[in-house]
C-alpha cells in the first residue's frame, strides 16, 4: 500500500539524506505543483516523491561510481605516498644517524688526541722526576762521603750531630711551654714552624 502524501522527514529517512537536502531540491515551481501545507508541515504528493527519489537515487549511483573511482585513485596515491613517505622517513632517519655517528667519531678522536697529549706530559714529568731523584741521590751520596764544614762548625762524629739536633728541638719545645705559661700567644705561622 502506497501513501499519497509524504512529509519531508519521511522522504529524508527513506533516502538516507538530510531534510535540508530535500528542501534545496524543492524549488518554487516544484512546491506549487507537488506540495500541500497542512499546519506547519509540508506534504509532498506521490508524483513529487517519485521525482525526489529519482533525483537522489541517480545522484547516489553516480556518486557511488565516482566515489569508488576516487577511492581507488586515492588509495593508489595514498599507498604510493605512504610508501614514498616511509622511504623518506627511513632515509632521513638514516642520514640523522650517520650524522650523529660522525659527530661521535669526531668526539672520540678528539678524546684520543687529548689522552695522547696527557700521556706524553705524564711521561715527561716522570722522566723529570726520575732525573731529579738521581740528582738528589747523587748529592746525598756525595754529602755522606764528603761532609764539608759549614757555618764554622766542625763535625766530630755522627752521634754528636744527632744529639745536637735533639737538643735544638728540645730547646724549642721548652721555649714554647714557657711562652704558653707566660701567656704569650704565637701567631699562626709561628705555630707551624
Amino acid at each position: 500500500m502506497t501513501k499519497n502524501r509524504y512529509t519531508i522527514k519521511e522522504l529524508a529517512d527513506e533516502l538516507n539524506v538530510t531534510k535540508p537536502g530535500i528542501r534545496k531540491l524543492m524549488s518554487e515551481t516544484f512546491r506549487k505543483q507537488y506540495t500541500e501545507t497542512s499546519g506547519n508541515k509540508i506534504l509532498i504528493n506521490s508524483a513529487g516523491a517519485r521525482i525526489i527519489r529519482k533525483h537522489f537515487r541517480y545522484n547516489k549511483q553516480s556518486q557511488n561510481s565516482q566515489t569508488k573511482a576516487k577511492t581507488e585513485n586515492s588509495y593508489q596515491k595514498l599507498s604510493k605516498t605512504v610508501s614514498s613517505n616511509e622511504q623518506i622517513k627511513v632515509i632521513s632517519t638514516q642520514q640523522e644517524t650517520i650524522e650523529m655517528l660522525r659527530e661521535e667519531l669526531k668526539a672520540k678522536n678528539q678524546q684520543l688526541s687529548n689522552m695522547q697529549k696527557l700521556m706524553d706530559q705524564n711521561q715527561q714529568l716522570l722522566l723529570n722526576t726520575q732525573a731529579e731523584n738521581k740528582t738528589l741521590l747523587a748529592l746525598t751520596h756525595q754529602d755522606n762521603s764528603q761532609k764539608t764544614v759549614k757555618d764554622a762548625e766542625y763535625k766530630e762524629t755522627e752521634g754528636k750531630t744527632a744529639s745536637n739536633q735533639d737538643k735544638q728541638t728540645q730547646q724549642k719545645n721548652d721555649q714554647e711551654i714557657l711562652d704558653n705559661l707566660n701567656g704569650k700567644k704565637k701567631s699562626w705561622w709561628k705555630r707551624w714552624f
